[in-house]
């Protein structure tokens, strides 16, 4: 039987594969000599290399830049992390089914070859082989726009690569300035320990002297010991903002270098188009534009299932021999079911152009937030400053007062309080803007650590 078939298949795919040059939606085939137009069916000669180089000769994840703004650590940790983070190379994975996706709907116009085994009778060898190859030639766009919902989802995929890695890098940047805020607290915190516990031997001299009460010894005491929660509460928060570093990098052993020193030249971005910077880049927005497109082309699939096919067919078996013609036809499903699937379909894709919207005022939310916190902070830090002077001034001023009888001790604890939170207030106000400026930075695609379309490589 084998021997019989194998010269009926190789006479099928003789008789088919010129018809695959057939466009889908066409009656008739293109004039001979004439290059065939975009097709559904893509012929051997016409198919263009839509799949990428291979992989050993992929191009690597260009990385962006490093602005100004950005600490050489900060820029070294957020590089490590769009190599190795699981969340992306997930994402990229999913780039390279999308790959095998393409290729499949791409396929569709391809013959197809069916191989049946029958019994014609109820004797000993009354098997017999029936053999039937079809070339889709006319599917009302079904082929055409399974391809283009391929690449829709393809583009999609390749949009997640780059959506995870800026929310990866916004998620590094905040532990980051965490961990820088934190190690800004803890040094003035111990500064304000090592001062509360000279105030608290100072007072208790005086005490043991006679010359104060008892009450400025528990007071000075109290105080230190205030302090002395803070700074085991800032030093809890460090080891937290560390460890999230880590796992962000994947390495224990990275050293996140010094606390970035803040520069009013650079942390402070220009909002001038901000906005139309952020929505013209925003990976979130192109994926979801590129879903809407799937969903849309998904609904003409769906509906021109429910359509007549027409095939050509080349058909063999023992008893009628070979036949060749066109074929037509009609699948409704139960309760033509594929139309209410294309109503369905068309739904999804109307649902995903409004998350689009939704996204859109998401991040123009987002990035107000950011900008109004950095422009804040640029004013905090002038008077933080202005304040944390002032402060340190009248302190020494009341130490001196006190001493000849003209302030109280309290005066004295409450201006060492205020002289610290004043070194705090300015410190967090310095963080604050260098902070938001790599977010800006990073919403704005002004800092692009994935490169553009960082999944095309995949």
């Amino acid at each position: 039987m084998a021997a019989t078939v194998l010269p009926i298949v190789a006479a099928l795919a003789a008789f088919l594969v010129p018809l695959s040059q057939a466009k889908d939606g066409q009656d008739t085939p293109p004039a001979a000599g004439v290059p065939p137009p975009s097709a559904d069916v893509p012929g051997p000669v016409t198919a263009a290399p839509v799949y990428g180089p291979p992989d050993e000769t992929a191009p690597t994840i260009a990385v962006g830049e490093r602005p100004a703004a950005i600490s050489p650590a900060l820029f070294t940790a957020v590089e490590r992390a769009m190599a190795d983070y699981p969340a992306i190379a997930s994402s990229r994975v999913s780039v390279r089914a999308s790959r095998a996706d393409l290729r499949a709907a791409k396929n569709q116009g391809l013959p197809s070859l069916a191989l049946q085994g029958v019994a014609l009778g109820t004797g000993k060898g009354d098997l017999g082989t029936t053999v039937v190859a079809d070339q889709p030639i006319f599917t009302w766009g079904r082929i055409s726009s399974g391809v283009d919902a391929a690449k829709a989802r393809r583009r999609a995929s390749i949009a997640k690569v780059d959506e995870s890695a800026m929310q990866v890098a916004l998620d590094l940047t905040d532990a980051y300035f965490d961990l820088a805020r934190a190690r800004r607290r803890s040094v003035i915190l111990g500064k304000g320990v090592d001062e509360q516990d000279m105030l608290v031997e100072s007072i208790q001299r005086r005490v043991e002297q006679k010359v104060s009460p008892r009450s400025d010894l528990e007071l000075a005491r109290s105080r230190a010991a205030q302090v002395r929660q803070q700074l085991a509460t800032t030093k809890a928060e460090r080891q937290s903002a560390l460890m999230r570093v880590f796992q962000f990098v994947g390495d224990t052993s990275f050293n996140p270098g010094n606390v970035p020193i803040y520069d009013a030249a650079v942390s402070h971005p220009d909002p001038a188009g901000a906005f139309d910077q952020a929505l013209a880049c925003s990976p979130k927005r192109k994926r979801l534009l590129a879903e809407a497109d799937a969903a849309r082309a998904q609904a003409k699939v769906a509906k021109a299932s429910a359509l007549p096919q027409l095939s050509a067919q080349m058909s063999y078996n023992q008893i009628i021999g070979t036949r060749a013609g066109l074929a037509v036809t009609a699948q409704t499903g139960g309760g033509l079911s594929a139309f209410a699937a294309a109503d369905a379909a068309r739904l999804r894709a109307d649902s995903a152009t409004i998350d689009v919207t939704t996204a859109d005022r998401e991040l123009i939310e987002q990035l107000n937030g950011d900008l109004i916190e950095n422009a804040s902070a640029r004013d905090q830090i002038e008077s933080s400053l202005a304040a944390s002077q002032s402060a340190a001034v009248v302190t020494e001023s009341f130490k001196r007062q006190f001493i000849t009888g003209r302030r109280t001790w309290l005066d004295v604890m409450n201006a060492v309080r205020e002289a610290n939170q004043a070194e705090l207030a300015e410190a967090d106000a310095e963080i604050s803007a260098m902070a938001s400026a790599a977010r800006i930075l990073l919403r704005t695609c002004r800092w692009e650590p994935q490169g553009d379309t960082g999944g095309m490589g995949q």
